[in-house]
């Protein structure tokens, strides 16, 4: 029986290749040789399950930064385009929390890279700029086929939105 304290830990806990045990479902990071997971697996994961503030258990994975978790949910069918309450898509997600390689794992799952969110008109790339953490973030969704010249509902471009010199430079 899950309780609030178990998943919270499993959330929590770094997949790097280990066994991983999420609400308790001993899953495997997956590797090229893994199975998928089984149908009751995937009904334990949940992907498109929401927490009480309208955010998904995959949006939470891809937050987390939960390579593993978010390829199993993957491969349990969660939808990589599926918004938060809030409007955000997995890739919004990803794009303010990072890495580069969660952008490129979405994006080639079919993650749509220019999707609007419901504030403002936010794209993801909008998002990465406004986080001014990591360019790397901001390459990959270039790479990806981000307009760098969509603009907000307020007009603002991703460059416009960025403080830090480094991401201004990656958007010029």
């Amino acid at each position: 029986m899950q309780n609030t304290k178990t998943v919270a830990a499993a959330w929590r806990y770094a997949v790097t290749g280990c066994t991983l045990v999420l609400m308790g479902v001993m899953l495997t990071a997956p590797s090229a040789t893994a199975a998928p997971p089984s149908a009751a697996e995937c009904r334990k994961l949940n992907p498109a399950g929401r927490d009480s503030g309208g955010d998904t258990n995959f949006s939470i994975a891809v937050r987390d930064r939960k390579m593993g978790v978010v390829t199993a949910m993957i491969a349990c069918g969660a939808d990589v385009n599926l918004k938060t309450q809030e409007g955000w898509t997995p890739l919004h997600t990803a794009a303010y929390f990072g890495p580069a390689a969660m952008i490129d794992l979405l994006v080639s799952k079919g993650a749509q890279v220019n999707a609007r969110g419901d504030y403002d008109g936010w794209t993801p790339l909008h998002m990465a700029a406004s986080a001014d953490e990591d360019a790397a973030v901001v390459q990959a969704l270039l790479k990806a086929g981000a307009d760098r010249t969509l603009k907000s509902q307020s007009g603002k471009t991703a460059r416009e939105m960025a403080s830090k010199a480094e991401i201004q430079a990656v958007l010029k």
